[in-house]
């Protein structure tokens, strides 16, 4: 690690805080997904991949319109929400009427068709996030496997590009849609098409998130970090993030796809119950550096040190944020 990586870090670690209630909340409104990516574990997913419950969901929103509906919440985990259906849109708009302005829902893009664009645009998201990962269609189909046609490569920017005219055509109407955001995030075969990709979306009006290398939980390569623990900081994801399985059980954090961690459940519990008994100790022994007391899961994981992503925006201003929820 350089020591301006290093000392990046550092900086990030001096402004982590104790939240009394999560600033990011990842909920998995569906486990289940019709890609099987080459840098995701789904494919290998042990636990039940089931949908979240109309009262559940309801019970979560209600909580976070209570406490502090600018949570960033994200009704998503480790499954494509949209292949929930419709059901997904009325959710979003329930969290947005109940006051929650701060809705941000990622997508792989296999569903920007068949009259899904408008719902995604009219449904209450301040964002909308699309993870593409390839520039040309054997970088990407290589990466982002499925066998629905309608997840390849032709059809998926095809639907993209029909929800950024869609999105032009109301803006220009004066109805409020979300950003749109193009996502790269980098891996030993496609780091190379990732200017290519950035030029592309700008050019027809997404905003686009670069994220570095990351393992993924060891799933891929990653030169760019390293295992030598002496520099190690408390991690950001898991010091703002709460992340709830579509069951209701709250894990260590947005990666923890298996449930290996489980600090609570909040069909009995409340977020801010869990989120100030266990898991406010497994915070502190990340901010405490006791790095013997990490649970399995978080012991032999090296992602920490990728927080953070770049963005690029349609006007030309780039940013690097270096935001913990990144």
């Amino acid at each position: 690690m350089t020591p301006e990586k290093l000392q990046v870090l550092l900086d990030i670690e001096r402004k982590l805080v104790e939240h009394d209630f999560p600033p990011q909340l990842v909920v998995e409104t569906t486990a289940r997904c019709n890609f099987r990516c080459s840098h995701c574990h789904h494919h290998e997913l042990q636990r039940e991949q089931g949908v979240m419950s109309e009262e559940l969901w309801t019970k979560i929103i209600a909580e976070v319109a209570q406490t502090n509906p600018d949570v960033e919440l994200w009704p998503t985990f480790y499954g494509e929400a949209l292949a929930a259906g419709k059901r997904i849109y009325r959710r979003v708009r329930q969290a947005a009427d109940l006051g929650l302005t701060n809705l941000v829902l990622n997508s792989n893009g296999s569903y920007c068709r068949d009259g899904n664009n408008d719902l995604i645009l009219t449904c209450g998201l301040k964002k909308f996030i699309l993870s593409l990962d390839g520039f040309t269609k054997s970088t990407f189909e290589s990466i982002r496997y499925t066998l629905d046609p309608h997840g390849k490569f032709e059809p998926v920017y095809a639907g993209v590009r029909e929800l950024l005219r869609r999105k032009a055509e109301l803006d220009a109407q004066g109805v409020a849609t979300p950003l749109i955001i193009c996502q790269f995030s980098k891996m030993e075969e496609n780091e190379h098409e990732a200017e290519a990709f950035i030029d592309y979306w700008l050019s027809l009006g997404a905003d686009v998130k670069i994220r570095e290398k990351l393992t993924w939980t060891g799933f891929v390569p990653a030169a760019n970090l390293t295992r030598e623990y002496k520099n190690r900081i408390a991690c950001p994801w898991s010091n703002n993030t709460c992340a709830i399985h579509w069951n209701g059980d709250v894990v260590a954090c947005a990666v923890d796809n298996e449930g290996r961690f489980v600090a609570g459940n909040v069909n009995g519990e409340s977020i801010a119950d869990i989120w100030r008994g266990r898991l406010r100790k497994f915070r502190a022994v990340h901010r405490n550096h006791t790095w013997d007391d990490l649970p399995e899961l978080c012991a032999g994981c090296i992602d920490w040190q990728a927080v953070g992503a770049s963005y690029y925006t349609p006007t030309g201003a780039v940013y690097h944020s270096v935001a913990a929820t990144e």
